[in-house]
């Protein structure tokens, strides 16, 4: 417990810290600066408090457990979604679920939004709510992974199985756990998201997009976010074409963003998810095009999609019904591990389909014969497996689920899906209003949020812990 609340302190005042650049922008445009004083302030408190407990806290062997690992993620979302959600209540009078609302679907990288017009929004909070999916994206994980294993940390593991599974554990949250095998070290994955940001915001300010735009829709393009600072999308194909790169990027695995930058040209042209990721879209851009012959909004869309960005260049619910279920099964499959996208994974959602194929062959071979499961050329361990067929059922159920709350409220079961397949897939894309969705409805689409971002187990082990404190 002693180093949760260690990690959790840090977490939060780096978020405090994080504050400057959206304090920074209020100063340049004359805006209101208390409400992210106000929260930094909440957030310098909280990390102060998590950290004078920590040493008072007796920890026994002082390490961190598996499971507590996993709440680590977990709490590190809700905090932070927590205290940045003042920043939202205090600048309209909008409801403590409308701000929480928003404040989730950014640091989750989903870009739903409950505001019935973002025009209103000083430019500082746009710019707050776009950098909440940029840290969102990659930063708090990674950066914890670096605390937890740089050498000299206070961290004491209890073996080097240990420090296995605690690694495996809070690699979950963004697939980490592939970089970490190839040896990707998690400085590296930093320095290329910086690479891929700096470079998107030079790329938009040159094909003419403002500055201020152009550094907010990097922030969230990169991050597979979504979140936009104006009603209206662009029209630019300039603009749109560096979008949809930055989009790519951002799904693609880092594995494969290391090779390239160490120029191992074959690994990465010969990359399998991110191979299979780019056919599968061509595929739907394709069918989608046949649809909607419009070859703009039909490829824009399905990279958006597919990537699980969400941005829209047009109204969802005004597309053939072929083109919103081709949407749906991009914003279930996602990217690729490793990435900033959501979804299941390109490489668990095949494997799954793979799966009965291997089980039959396993059938028909003699009796005692080895047939490995194999992706990529390369034996999947069997415990891998069952881990992959759990989470990918609990994905459906949870959908399900959510599906059916929804419609019990009243909405379609069009609506009802794709707004369920939006937040746990943490994409963005609406077939609705959500800023006159019912309560209730607004806080499923916030547990399906924050499931789909921190890949289910870190929360259902909270919700497990809580459960049980409350019975005991």
């Amino acid at each position: 417990m002693k180093l949760l609340l260690r990690y959790l302190g840090y977490v939060m005042l780096i978020s405090s810290v994080l504050r400057l650049v959206p304090v920074t922008a209020a100063l340049v445009y004359d805006e209101p600066v208390y409400t992210f004083l106000f929260s930094a302030t909440v957030s310098i408190l909280l990390g102060v408090l998590f950290l004078w407990l920590s040493k008072k806290t007796q920890s026994g062997e002082g390490y961190l457990s598996a499971s507590q690992a996993f709440m680590l993620v977990g709490l590190s979302f809700i905090l932070m979604s927590l205290v940045s959600s003042i920043s939202f209540l205090a600048s309209f009078n909008y409801s403590f679920i409308d701000a929480l609302f928003e404040s989730v679907s950014g640091i989750t990288t989903t870009g739903l939004s409950a505001y019935p017009s973002i025009q209103d929004l000083p430019k500082s909070l746009l710019l707050w709510r776009a950098q909440l999916q940029w840290i969102g994206g990659l930063g708090i994980v990674l950066f914890l992974l670096f605390l937890l294993f740089r050498k000299g940390s206070g961290g004491r593991l209890s073996s080097a199985e240990e420090a296995g599974q605690i690694r495996a554990s809070l690699s979950l949250a963004q697939g980490i756990h592939t970089a970490l095998k190839k040896g990707v070290k998690v400085s590296t994955g930093i320095k290329i998201y910086l690479f891929y940001t700096a470079a998107g915001i030079a790329l938009l300010a040159l094909a003419g997009m403002p500055l201020y735009d152009s550094v907010a829709m990097s922030f969230t393009s990169i991050s597979t976010g979504g979140f936009t600072v104006s009603d209206t999308f662009y029209t630019n194909n300039y603009q749109l074409l560096v979008l949809a790169l930055l989009m790519l990027a951002g799904a693609t695995s880092f594995v494969a963003h290391y090779a390239l930058f160490s120029r191992r040209w074959k690994e990465f042209f010969l990359q399998t998810e991110k191979n299979v990721m780019i056919l599968l879209m061509l595929a739907a851009g394709a069918l989608a095009f046949w649809s909607f012959p419009n070859l703009r909004t039909a490829a824009f869309e399905i990279i958006s999609a597919y990537t699980t960005t969400g941005y829209a260049l047009t109204e969802i619910s005004l597309l053939p019904q072929l083109f919103i279920f081709l949407l749906m099964i991009g914003m279930i499959i996602g990217g690729s591990t490793v990435s900033t996208a959501g979804g299941i994974k390109v490489f668990r959602f095949f494997s799954v389909l793979k799966m009965p194929f291997w089980h039959v062959s396993k059938l028909a071979s003699p009796r005692g014969a080895v047939v490995p499961f194999k992706y990529n050329k390369e034996p999947v361990p069997e415990h891998t497996m069952l881990t992959i067929q759990v989470f990918f059922s609990l994905w459906i159920l949870l959908l399900a689920a959510g599906t059916i709350t929804l419609m019990l409220l009243g909405y379609s079961f069009l609506d009802s899906s794709f707004q369920m397949t939006s937040a746990l897939g943490t994409v963005g894309l609406s077939t609705m209003d959500l800023s006159v969705m019912h309560w209730a409805g607004k806080l499923v689409l916030i547990l399906g949020m924050l499931l789909g971002r921190v890949e289910l187990y870190p929360i259902i082990l909270i919700i497990r812990k809580a459960l049980k404190w409350h019975n005991a």
